[in-house]
């Protein structure tokens, strides 16, 4: 790459292998970026040490001098510990490369508004709200959450510095907490094409232990309280009451296992509630959401998730299953209630029960409707159109 191009610099924990499945723009980002600019890349070190090369002539990467194995929890919180500690010195090696740019996508706590104070020119990726994910589980924790973002967020107010959001959902999120409006821009989250996809034929339920006589539906993902773990397995304690051949399926873990069995047990749903524990691989993840009567995309209805377009939603719908989601603002700016997937009011039960009733009635208009879903799927979540988008931006703040 020519020495004489200006430099971005893409800042994220993640190494660009495991960045490039997260957030699946980033090859495509590389490529628009590559006629007129140098793409640096800093981050820690895969942890098997596997490096994809083809992905890396795309770009220079800089590396802290420790690796992260993203599947281990606890690895995963040391790591990001060291993170803290050596983000000074990542810094200022990034000062003295003089970018004309940063696009800083690690949105943990305090982390963007110390990129934005380089007075450097800045694209804050928002996606995780991090202070209510640890704090937001009590009443007094999501007070102090609410607090610390929007104190996090004011500090963004410097020139030279746009915020993305995926939704204008989160726009208006944003802008509540302090964020000036002339600031944020709407740019599509891409999903990631071809791992979470129909498969042809569907595993059969009974591969994977589970009893084909009975309804299955499915949520998945990382397991924390913030999400709404906890009202969703009231609501299925009414579910089954009134459904008994209903199963809820918990897919994945990483960390919040041991709290979701003791939430199941706490209200004697062993019988109703099946979980997998965290699976090996994605295609894993895809063969139970294929063997599905539908997925759900759950959200409790709080501040940070608001905006948000959470990953099981573009995942779901790009199984071509039926999507059962929460009718947050965000969500309900890509899913149309009884087009391309399901919607319930939040925070309602029964809203919830009746959208599964209308899966389990008319499995037909459902798998129509689970088509459909897909095909919006690649419409708004289309990598190439996000990552044109911010070669734009990045033209107008460079």
């Amino acid at each position: 790459m020519s020495k004489g191009k200006p430099i971005v610099v893409y800042l994220h924990r993640y190494p660009p292998e495991i960045e490039a499945f997260q957030w699946p723009a980033l090859r495509e980002l590389a490529d628009a970026l590559a006629p007129a600019y140098e793409l640096v890349y800093a981050c820690m070190g895969p942890a098997d040490g596997t490096r994809d090369a083809e992905l890396r002539r795309k770009m220079r990467v800089v590396e802290l001098p420790f690796s992260v194995d993203q599947t281990n929890g606890r690895d995963k919180w040391l790591k990001t510990l060291r993170w803290y500690r050596h983000l000074g010195g990542l810094l200022r090696r990034i000062r003295e490369m003089d970018p004309a740019l940063i696009i800083c996508k690690e949105t943990l706590p305090l982390i963007p508004g110390r990129v934005a104070k380089l007075g450097i020119p800045t694209i804050i990726e928002t996606s995780d709200w991090w202070w209510s994910i640890l704090l937001g589980h009590f009443g007094w924790g999501r007070k102090l959450a609410d607090w610390m973002e929007a104190r996090e967020v004011r500090s963004w107010n410097r020139p030279n510095v746009k915020a993305t959001v995926s939704t204008k959902a989160e726009g208006r999120l944003l802008a509540a907490r302090g964020l000036d409006e002339s600031r944020v821009a709407v740019i599509n989250a891409p999903q990631n094409p071809g791992v979470f996809r129909p498969l042809d034929p569907a595993p059969a339920k009974a591969e994977l232990g589970l009893d084909p006589a009975l309804k299955h539906f499915a949520i998945f993902g990382i397991i924390r309280g913030g999400k709404g773990y906890d009202q969703l397995l009231d609501w299925w304690k009414l579910a089954v009451a009134k459904h008994a051949d209903w199963r809820l399926v918990i897919i994945g873990g990483a960390g919040g296992e041991a709290w979701c069995r003791q939430e199941i047990a706490k209200r004697g749903l062993e019988q109703a509630v099946h979980m997998t524990g965290w699976l090996p691989t994605k295609q894993d993840v895809n063969r139970w959401l294929n063997a599905m009567d539908a997925l759900l995309a759950h959200r409790r209805n709080s501040p940070d998730n608001q905006g948000i377009i959470p990953s099981a939603l573009y995942n779901g719908l790009s199984t071509g299953r039926p999507v059962v989601a929460t009718g947050l603002p965000g969500i309900a700016e890509i899913v149309r209630d009884g087009v391309d997937g399901f919607l319930f009011a939040p925070d309602d039960g029964g809203s919830f029960i009746a959208a599964l009733e209308r899966v389990a009635a008319d499995p037909a208009a459902a798998a129509r409707i689970g088509r459909a879903g897909m095909a919006r799927a690649a419409e708004c979540f289309n990598p190439k159109s996000s990552a044109l988008a911010h070669r734009a931006l990045v033209d107008s703040m460079v």
